[in-house]
């Protein structure tokens, strides 16, 4: 029979095998294939750890293959490849099955279906529930599944399973370059660009977020970037790569390494610079659908000490969803991670312009990031839902990122900007998704203590209101989310949660002529300091301040007194608890050029 009912996953379908297409599992080193198989055969590179093979016309043709090839000493397993009536994208089951017994069946009974189906019980994942994985004595797994609910004991039987993954960039053709990135810091207008396509303020305010960090963010955190196409070799990021997963690669795409540059790109250098360029970077190369090799590549985040998880692709082929075990393994991820704190993902909105987010989008705890516009409107493509967290920049003027080697340049005006061959221009909730990646780096750097969870809430509640009022339902809107992402609200949010206490300083202070902000706040001599410079004149305080404030963000403490019957003020940075603190902050204002002593403020009079 050449179709099978069977359970996704929230929602029954009729699967059809495919008269065309086989999937093929071959041994690690073998180099001889199978003589009806051939390379210029292959239509998906990965599918549930299987290459796709296009073998025949008729179902007959298929069937012939199949036994031939699961014969040969080099082939470790053959399989079916299916597909749902009136769809067009292949479906490969892996052979691991959520199983629920219901709740009149005994123990004893359970363990006697499982040993005469001849499966392996992988783990139970709550009260009569577990995993099973088939063994190659116990057949088709979708016929395994309907062996399960035919036994009378089981209440669901759902495979897991994969099927193509779709990446959010932009519809073809469609440190020196900073200047150029408006989506970082958005003056309303680029050196160059297009008039009238760049709005004031439709950008991150990310240059505004290092401002109050005082820095770039930190070294500490480490973004995974889950997607498909990387150049490791590439001069934005390469030295900041710290561990590296492959589940399936594919050469000819340079989506990943695009994505990256967005999110880290280093800002030692010519080039982009990305939102968290002090962050360390994993990659996880080969998106899947199935909730087991989502668990795998989760797995080895955690075990790599990974913060947060920017993921720009899903699917949108299975509006009835996903099933128990997606909804487990993104749960874990998102609370199990960071040492009990939860790992940060993302996954992109999509870009179909559709009234439903990418299903991934839909998952627990993720953050489901929407596509703006550089003159801050929705971009056109951007899939729509109640299940939107945040939207960022996506398009309508591009992006620009880094582009692998190996890549067809795109620019959509045709001009190059920065070193040739090294980057392009890029649009999408692809795009949208690692900028918002970044912003969570921030959010970290300035609050490592938060939980997932709570970077979610700080992204949704400092985000800018964009579009319509109206639109805004309980301030959440089906296109933007809570808004357009803010990151310099977020990481003030981040940090005056660390400290309700804290006086942050005025950002946006000038320096010697203008209007400031002061925060009055008399000190105890207590404690050590940094002394950076003894001066006369109020005008060079104001200066000093200024630059002390945006170079490394700390309090600056000014002692005033009397020398030679001019006032002298005494420019401070601190208070440090210990000496040894200030000695080791010190090092940094010696990097910076600038001459500094130490200074116990107890002898301060």
């Amino acid at each position: 029979m050449n179709k099978t009912k069977v359970n996704l996953g929230r929602g029954w379908a009729i699967l059809k095998k495919s008269n065309k297409l086989i999937g093929v599992k071959i041994k690690p080193g073998a180099k001889t294939l199978p003589a009806s198989l051939k390379e210029s055969q292959v239509v998906y590179q990965h599918l549930a750890g299987f290459k796709i093979y296009r073998v025949g016309r008729t179902y007959k043709q298929v069937e012939a293959v199949l036994n031939k090839v699961r014969k040969h000493r080099n082939v470790l397993l053959g399989t079916h490849v299916y597909f749902k009536e009136s769809s067009d994208k292949p479906i490969v089951p892996n052979g691991m099955i959520f199983v629920a017994f219901s709740g009149e069946s005994k123990t004893k009974d359970q363990r006697a279906i499982i040993k005469k189906l001849k499966l392996k019980q992988e783990r139970k994942v709550g009260p009569n529930k577990v995993v099973l994985q088939v063994t190659k004595d116990s057949g088709n797994p979708l016929k395994v599944c309907q062996a399960l609910l035919a036994s009378g004991a089981v209440a669901e039987a759902i495979p897991d399973f994969d099927v193509p993954i779709t990446f959010y960039d932009s519809f073809e053709p469609q440190n020196d370059l900073f200047p150029l990135q408006w989506y970082l810091e958005n003056n309303g207008a680029a050196p160059g660009e297009p008039r009238g396509k760049i709005i004031k303020g439709a950008g991150l305010k990310v240059a505004k977020a290092w401002k109050r960090l005082g820095n770039k963010g930190s070294d500490k955190v480490r973004i995974a970037i889950f997607d498909i196409g990387f150049d490791r070799t590439h001069p934005s990021y390469k030295a900041k790569i710290v561990a590296d997963h492959v589940i399936w690669q594919q050469g000819s795409s340079s989506h990943g390494t695009s994505c990256a540059g967005l999110a880290i790109a280093s800002d030692q250098g010519s080039g982009i610079v990305g939102v968290a360029p002090n962050a360390e970077l994993v990659l996880v190369e080969g998106p899947t659908f199935s909730w087991f090799e989502l668990e795998t590549a989760f797995k080895f985040c955690m075990d790599n000490d990974v913060d947060i998880i920017s993921c720009s692709w899903g699917q949108q082929d299975f509006p009835s969803g996903h099933d128990p075990m997606h909804d487990q393994v993104l749960r874990d991820i998102t609370t199990k991670g960071r040492k009990g704190k939860g790992c940060v993902v993302l996954f992109a909105a999509g870009n179909e312009d559709s009234e439903r987010v990418n299903i991934m989008g839909k998952l627990p705890n993720v953050i489901c990031v929407a596509g703006s516009t550089s003159g801050d409107g929705h971009w056109i493509y951007s899939n729509r839902g109640e299940e939107l967290s945040v939207t960022a920049p996506g398009g309508n003027w591009p992006l620009i990122t880094s582009r692998a080697a190996w890549a067809d340049e795109y620019w959509v005006d045709g001009k190059s900007r920065g070193e040739a061959g090294l980057y392009k221009h890029f649009e999408g909730t692809s795009a949208a998704t690692p900028l918002v990646a970044g912003v969570c780096g921030l959010i970290l750097s300035a609050n490592p203590d938060l939980s997932a969870a709570e970077v979610k809430d700080v992204l949704q509640q400092t985000a800018d209101k964009i579009g319509t009022k109206d639109e805004y339902n309980n301030g959440h809107s089906i296109r933007f989310g809570y808004g357009r992402v803010n990151a310099e609200a977020a990481v003030t949010e981040a940090l005056r949660l660390k400290d309700p206490s804290t006086v942050l300083p005025d950002i946006n202070a000038g320096s010697g002529n203008g209007l400031y902000h002061f925060e009055v706040d008399p000190m105890p001599s207590s404690g050590w300091g940094i002394q950076t410079g003894a001066l006369r004149e109020y005008g060079n305080v104001l200066k000093m301040v200024d630059k002390l404030q945006k170079l490394f963000g700390k309090r600056v403490l000014i002692h005033i007194s009397e020398l030679n019957g001019q006032p002298n003020y005494k420019v401070i940075l601190g208070p440090f608890s210990t000496k040894t603190k200030a000695k080791d902050f010190q090092k940094k204002v010696q990097n910076a050029g600038m001459e500094s002593f130490l200074k116990n403020l107890k002898t301060v009079q």
